[in-house]
């Protein structure tokens, strides 16, 4: 069992998990293969304070190199958890991480992933097939997949996934070539409606109000529709001075408080910033890391405590319970890069954080 180094503000000390794991050993199914893979999967059952690597699998490994993109909670189900890889494809757990296994999609990359907020059963992917960006859909646990959206040759790929938390039928996507696309009918159908100066990495929505949602582009623009994309402001201006000390440094990370309505983060190598008004007003965050040197690349809130949140650079996490504060760190002992964190919605105690190249 791996151990990582916890380090409260101030105070460092390492923790020892003595060969005991955050959850019992799962037990071995009689005739099925199994297989270990690289410690890209790590989780907390304690809220962030120990971690344990979960890279246990069972089945056919489609690779042992695992390098995660995405990741995708079961809203109805925490211990149903989806990666989606730079290659192999997507792993899924039922057990909270103890074993995954590889389901039946096989793509070039997995940039995005996610699930029907309404059932939890319907599985969403975007990914990169045989060079070409294309949205997957599944009713039945990976077992059959549908095409439901393509790029029109090689080249342009589906940057980010997002479904509206209150329709299921409502899905925006991103794509490469500056698009922002958005499907009425659980995609059916799609129409661009919007073309940005460069592509969104990211696309969240507000707690409260479905019509409400924030963008962010790879040139550190933010973005903002009030009206569900039938309109975008560009409110980058509205964020620069809560930056400047920063010069031109943008970010990469932004998300919507699950909980609170109109309060939104941002993040990057800009540090941390927060908006309580729907984007009109910014305020910086105190960080502990120099953000220029390792930029912040993922952020998660509690949701159901909004004062406590999560943020990661390269193999540290850090996390708050009061609102940003005070911060207590983890250190991961890999050679990997931290790329998503995730609460189990049910559960907040348990965290899920993953890697790649």
């Amino acid at each position: 069992m791996k151990s990582i180094k916890l380090i409260a503000t101030g105070i460092f000390c390492a923790v020892v998990l003595s060969g005991c794991s955050l959850t019992p050993a799962a037990p071995v199914k009689v005739g099925t293969p199994t297989f270990t893979f690289s410690e890209s999967l790590w989780k907390s059952g304690d809220g962030g304070v120990s971690w344990a690597v979960q890279n246990k699998g069972e089945g056919k490994a489609n690779t042992t190199n695992v390098s995660v993109l995405s990741t995708a909670v079961n809203p109805y189900d925490g211990g149903n958890v989806y990666v989606g890889l730079k290659t192999g494809g997507i792993m899924e757990t039922k057990d909270g991480g103890m074993t995954w296994n590889f389901i039946n999609f096989q793509s070039e990359k997995i940039y995005g992933l996610a699930l029907d907020p309404a059932t939890g059963k319907t599985l969403y992917a975007s990914a990169v097939w045989q060079g070409t960006g294309k949205i997957f859909k599944t009713d039945d646990e990976g077992a059959n997949w549908k095409e439901i959206y393509t790029s029109p040759s090689s080249g342009p790929l589906v940057v980010s996934l997002m479904i509206d938390k209150r329709n299921a039928q409502i899905i925006y996507v991103s794509t490469s070539d500056n698009q922002v696309l958005k499907s009425g009918d659980g995609g059916v159908s799609w129409k661009n409606i919007y073309v940005s100066g460069a592509p969104v990495l990211k696309i969240s929505e507000d707690a409260q109000n479905s019509n409400l949602l924030y963008a962010i582009t790879t040139s550190g623009l933010v973005l903002r529709t009030a009206d569900g994309g039938v309109t975008f402001e560009d409110i980058t201006a509205k964020v620069s001075e809560a930056i400047k000390s920063y010069g031109n440094s943008g970010g990469t990370v932004l998300e919507a408080d699950p909980s609170v309505g109109s309060r939104v983060y941002m993040a990057g190598a800009m540090g941390l910033l927060v908006s309580d008004d729907g984007g009109n007003t910014w305020r910086s965050m105190p960080t502990l890391n120099n953000v220029q040197t390792f930029p912040i690349k993922a952020l998660a809130i509690n949701p159901q405590n909004s004062k406590e949140l999560i943020y990661g650079a390269v193999q540290a996490t850090y996390k708050s319970t009061d609102g940003g504060e005070t911060w207590v760190t983890a250190q991961f002992d890999n050679k990997l890069s931290l790329r998503t964190l995730a609460y189990n919605p049910s559960n907040p105690a348990e965290i899920y954080v993953a890697f790649s190249k």
